[in-house]
């Protein structure tokens, strides 16, 4: 069906750096938004000349940018360590060199969550980098990945999401996708 990256992520804790990460691009876009609507403001309402506005308002869009670019950088700095392929009939692992393959009957359940968000022009508030996969068996404990939303294959355009909710119809597991 569809292979995904495994990625590397340093922290440890995942989820709280996503959190995070989520957070702060909410807080830009909130930002960027006041910055057109003070700017515009300040040029119909209170009649403030061109040249005064861009002089005032060039260090904080050049802070602003500086910012954004750093929270985008972060997005680049992370490895990628492996990749895992979604098959009909098991979900195949591999790490480095290891090949692991987990067949459907021994998995209790699949949960999906959100991870870090696309940051810059590229990406919405709804669209996401990486998302959390956690894969829980029957009879031994369970494993958390950091995966790519867009598969490998460039011919694909089917997401992560949309690959779990296609699993869910083909073999009968519990998926839970949390958004």
């Amino acid at each position: 069906m569809s292979r995904f990256r495994i990625y590397q992520i340093d922290n440890p804790d995942p989820k709280i750096a996503g959190q995070k990460m989520r957070r702060q691009s909410i807080i830009y876009t909130i930002m960027a938004s006041l910055l057109v609507l003070i700017f515009s403001v300040g040029l119909m309402i209170l009649k403030i000349s061109l040249v005064f506005l861009f002089v005032i308002f060039a260090p904080l869009l050049g802070i602003f940018l500086y910012r954004l670019n750093k929270l985008g950088s972060t997005l680049k700095q992370i490895k990628t360590i492996g990749e895992i392929e979604f098959t009909r009939t098991c979900i195949r692992k591999k790490i480095c060199d290891s090949i692991t393959e987990y067949d459907y009957n021994t998995v209790k359940q699949i949960e999906l969550q959100r991870h870090f968000p696309i940051v810059g022009i590229s990406g919405t508030l709804s669209d996401n980098f990486t998302y959390i996969l956690k894969v829980i068996f029957f009879n031994s404990p369970s494993e958390s990945l950091v995966v790519s939303n867009l598969p490998i294959d460039n011919r694909l355009n089917i997401s992560i999401v949309e690959t779990m909710q296609t699993l869910k119809k083909i073999n009968e597991l519990e998926i839970i996708i949390k958004i």
